[in-house]
């Protein structure tokens, strides 16, 4: 591989974009080529969440603490929750001439895409059919009204930052939006 690419996958909460990153992961020619960056997070761990598998969940406290010390390549707070990435990732992801998976937000992205100049940055915005549909994917999540109407609101900022990303994909089946995310990053291993 000559350059490694960072992938970036954004998109608003519920539209599925986490389900397709882990279900890219499944596959062998993804994982032979790219490696998964784990998000640093002060949110709260749902049921089905592992930690140091889906996230890294640490307190508010410590995650300042990291961020102070420059341990992120990029963070962002989103519905009263900080989010980063590790520096660590992307220092592996060179060492082992891997492109990089990252499953961040809007914000994050934009911001790596425009100042990680150190590497090939490729955006992916993932998108619900709907926002209808957005609406009852967040309802599944077992969070609060209070979360799913900031969450509502803050998907309805996110989507007009589509425009700005490389690729768009529309999620109505998780298998076909991977198969179409498994083919963006097969189209960028030779180049």
């Amino acid at each position: 591989m000559k350059n490694p690419c960072v992938f970036i996958f954004s998109g608003p909460g519920g539209a599925g974009k986490t389900t397709i990153v882990n279900e890219l992961f499944k596959r062998d020619d993804i994982r032979a080529l790219c490696m998964k960056a784990t998000t640093v997070t002060s949110r709260k761990r749902r049921p089905e969440e592992i930690d140091a598998k889906d996230y890294f969940f640490v307190s508010p406290e410590e995650f300042l603490y990291l961020q102070k010390r420059k341990f992120f390549l990029e963070t962002q707070q989103v519905a009263d929750n900080y989010y980063g990435t590790p520096k660590l990732f992307y220092t592996m992801a060179k060492k082992g001439k891997k492109h990089l998976v990252l499953c961040i937000d809007v914000k994050g992205g934009m911001y790596l895409k425009r100042n990680l100049k150190t590497a090939r940055i490729i955006t992916v915005f993932i998108s619900a059919p709907s926002e209808k549909e957005l609406y009852q994917r967040m309802k599944k999540r077992d969070e609060d009204k209070e979360t799913i109407t900031k969450r509502t609101a803050l998907a309805k900022k996110e989507l007009q930052f589509s425009k700005y990303y490389d690729y768009v994909i529309t999620n109505k089946m998780v298998a076909t939006a991977v198969s179409e995310a498994a083919d963006i990053i097969l189209a960028h291993q030779q180049l």
